[in-house]
């Protein structure tokens, strides 16, 4: 997507439109700080609707791949992007609506909504707080056999255990 897609989200909704593209991950700025690369797309599919309620939704679909960045080895992580949301459009009069089911997600109508920045909330909900490798699939992950030399626990556990016997 080279221009910058803005929507006008509660018309989107009621005409049910549908928008797709890509976007380039080096374009979600507030996600850099989380990965360990900016290198390729994430695509997308934002279609508007109404849900049996009459209301205005939108549904985005995000998939790709981004790398971010392992907490424990600081290496880079490969992390599958799939996100699927529905939104419920807000308008001034629905603000009680979330109040009434927690479940439901939305955001206020707006006639000047940036998708970029749609796609990028999304995937910032979606990626976890804390990556990390499985368990032994760091590249420098802190060895967890001993060289040789004792454990302070355990001569500690050791005392401990000689005290309650004596």
């Amino acid at each position: 997507m080279s221009a910058r897609a803005v929507i006008d989200s509660l018309e989107f909704a009621r005409s049910g439109q549908q928008l797709q593209g890509a976007i380039a991950v080096a374009q979600l700025a507030r996600l850099t700080d989380s990965l360990f690369d900016t290198g390729g797309n994430l695509k997308f599919a934002l279609s508007g609707g109404l849900d049996g309620e009459h209301r205005p939704r939108l549904n985005l679909k995000v998939e790709g791949a981004i790398n971010l960045r392992c907490q424990r080895c600081l290496d880079s992580l490969a992390y599958p992007v799939e996100v699927e949301s529905s939104l419920l459009v807000l308008t001034g009069h629905a603000g009680g609506e979330t109040a009434e089911f927690d479940e439901l997600d939305g955001i206020p109508a707006d006639p000047h909504t940036d998708v970029r920045a749609l796609v990028e909330d999304e995937v910032l909900l979606a990626i976890p707080i804390a990556p990390r490798h499985a368990e032994g699939q760091c590249s420098a992950a802190v060895k967890t056999t001993r060289d040789g030399t004792t454990s302070p626990f355990a001569v500690l556990a050791k005392l401990k255990q000689q005290r309650i016997e004596n």
